[in-house]
């Protein structure tokens, strides 16, 4: 007798959980969070702002091991269709503030607008005038050079003279050269 009553308790135990099934909850969606593109852009004269639409194939950097320095370069169109390029020069390979005044080494260059309506722009050796370059990523190579730039530069040719300002850039970073 002992043993019915022991079956029916466990029979009453089991009963209840023999249609449990453990759901798993469902997964909610995934979203990707598009990478946002990198900036390259400079502001000219303080009016003109030229955003150039990211292209990895014409914004690029590299260390040249010749001359220990890195070169920057970016070309592109805004996305209105103006064309401008700008080349930037430091030395070295590292992060940083590097200004012409006390390394020579350090230029920017900038191109606007094509064909015959180009101007190119570089180093203004007229008094007080400096430029800047600043490295705040500087990644191994594949990765990224990134920073900001500012000067005061002059029309080749020309004594006309320009103030890029709040440049930026992030370029991938090829072999070193």
């Amino acid at each position: 007798m002992k043993k019915i009553i022991l079956i029916l308790l466990l029979a009453a135990v089991v009963l209840p959980f023999q249609n449990c099934t453990t759901e798993t909850p469902p997964t909610p969606p995934t979203t990707v969070t598009p990478k946002p593109e990198p900036v390259n852009t400079f502001k000219f004269n303080g009016i003109t702002t030229y955003g150039l639409k990211w292209d990895s194939t014409n914004m690029t950097g590299y260390y040249d091991k010749n001359q220990d320095k890195t070169v920057i370069q970016a070309t592109g169109y805004t996305s209105t269709g103006k064309y401008a390029e700008f080349i930037l020069t430091i030395p070295g390979k590292t992060t940083g503030t590097f200004k012409r005044s006390t390394n020579p080494l350090v230029n920017i260059e900038i191109v606007t607008g094509e064909g015959v309506s180009s101007k190119e722009y570089a180093f203004s050796t007229q008094p007080n005038k400096d430029m800047t370059v600043t490295i705040t990523k500087y990644d191994a190579v594949g990765g990224r050079i990134k920073g900001g730039f500012a000067g005061d530069l002059q029309a080749a040719g020309s004594l006309e003279t320009a103030t890029i300002s709040a440049g930026s850039y992030e370029v991938r970073r090829d072999t070193d050269q």
